[in-house]
């Protein structure tokens, strides 16, 4: 017979272990953004903003909701409640809007290398990750009016919900639902696009390309399969949030399809940048220089990409 107090605590656990070790993972991949020097670039500064929007969600779930499950808050629908919600769903959308604008970076490096260092410079790169913050804010305006806009975190069935009101079911369905789908079909056909443009340059490159262009070449492959695994990762989310939670109405499977889907997209999302970028030697030189995109940078990047 379920035990209603084990159960809670049981979820506790999953919920903080998850969150507390994503947002180390999270930690750790902008430490290492920030010293690898092939990311002194465009990409290299996405990705740093991408980490910091992961790293705001998981804050979010270990510092809030893992207490109020533990002790079963009843009033997590109060101001404060909501305001962490708002504050959870403007990182979750900087995650969304940061997939697109990396699958974009991604695309046009291979399809225009030329010209790309132009479109991804220093003043541009900022542009576009004060875009992706601006679109983030923007979705979240409408939790202001708090009283009939909202998202709460419900610590009885270990979720999130949205406000039961008209309101609630146009952010539910339009700047949440729909918004995410449509960013992750943009940046699945931006994906496929580049995987296609990358096979067919690699059929020629053996006739045409030196060793630098050819160096240059994996890194950028390297980028791209990053890119693609976060990628993955966002459709598990997506796919688990929007679909596969319906399936089933028992509490934990919906935990699992949900919440601790949730957690798991933003605390691998981190570690994938670790496994790709962390290098030994960042662990024994000093950090020489901490900007994630310098004028130096930039022009090395011009090389590169």
């Amino acid at each position: 017979m379920p035990n209603p107090e084990i159960d809670n605590i049981y979820a506790s656990i999953i919920i903080f272990l998850l969150s507390f070790s994503g947002c180390i993972f999270n930690l750790l991949a902008g430490i290492v953004v920030l010293k690898n020097p092939i990311l002194k670039n465009a990409f290299g500064a996405l990705c740093f903003s991408h980490t910091i929007a992961n790293f705001g969600v998981l804050f979010v779930f270990c510092t809030w909701v893992t207490p109020t499950t533990i002790i079963q808050y009843k009033y997590t629908e109060l101001t404060f409640g909501k305001i962490l919600g708002q504050i959870n769903i403007l990182f979750w959308n900087a995650c969304c809007y940061s997939h697109l604008v990396i699958s974009s970076n991604r695309f046009l490096t291979i399809s225009m290398p030329t010209k790309v260092s132009s479109l991804f410079n220093y003043r541009n790169t900022c542009f576009i990750i004060a875009f992706v913050w601006s679109m983030a804010i923007g979705h979240v305006i409408p939790y202001f009016w708090r009283e009939t806009c909202y998202v709460a975190y419900d610590p009885v069935s270990w979720t999130w919900v949205f406000g039961d009101t008209p309101c609630g079911y146009i952010i539910t369905t339009y700047t949440d639902y729909y918004t995410s789908v449509a960013i992750f079909v943009v940046m699945s056909t931006l994906d496929f696009s580049t995987f296609t443009m990358l096979v067919l340059y690699r059929r020629k490159s053996h006739l045409t390309s030196n060793d630098e262009t050819r160096r240059r070449r994996r890194v950028e492959i390297r980028f791209f399969t990053q890119s693609c695994l976060q990628g993955i990762l966002f459709f598990y989310e997506v796919f688990n949030f929007y679909y596969i939670v319906t399936l089933n109405t028992n509490q934990w499977f919906v935990f699992m399809t949900s919440t601790f889907a949730w957690e798991l997209c933003h605390c691998l999302d981190g570690l994938v940048v670790v496994i790709f970028h962390f290098n030994r030697s960042f662990l024994r030189k000093p950090g020489q220089v901490t900007t994630v995109f310098s004028k130096a940078s930039e022009n090395r990047s011009n090389k590169k990409h």
